[in-house]
């Protein structure tokens, strides 16, 4: 115990005055770039707490800010780095309520649909069934 006396007595302070910054590393809260969302819901599956909800048909993303742990888990698996960690605490909030972005998804064109090997086959057979039905011009 006189060990431990002896090192708080030659340290600093450990404590911060105010007003408070933010240490390196420290976790804040979320931010989005909601033009760079391409609505691919990756952040939305890859969420522990569950606090993100995206809606791609009407274009909405929306965090609780309360459930968010700010675990970075959604930062890291965004595709298009839409999603930040402002490393800044959140100011007080009187009311729990859910943040709400609003953007335009990305129109996704549909895949044209390969032909399969029965389709390629078909019109060789009904060419094959054309000649033999049809008399020859000899005969």
């Amino acid at each position: 115990m006189s060990k431990r006396l002896l090192e708080n007595l030659v340290h600093g302070p450990v404590t911060r005055l105010k007003p408070r910054e933010p240490f390196e590393g420290a976790r804040g809260h979320v931010e989005i770039d909601i033009d760079k969302c391409i609505f691919c819901m990756r952040c939305m599956r890859e969420c522990p707490s569950g606090c993100l909800t995206v809606n791609p048909s009407d274009g909405t993303w929306n965090i609780n800010q309360f459930e968010c742990i700010a675990c970075g888990v959604c930062v890291s698996v965004c595709a298009k780095h839409a999603i930040t960690m402002n490393e800044t605490p959140r100011k007080p909030a009187y009311h729990k309520d859910i943040s709400t972005y609003r953007g335009t998804p990305p129109v996704r064109v549909a895949k044209a649909k390969a032909p399969s090997e029965a389709d390629h086959k078909a019109p060789e057979n009904e060419k094959k069934e054309s000649e033999a039905g049809t008399p020859s011009a000899e005969a």
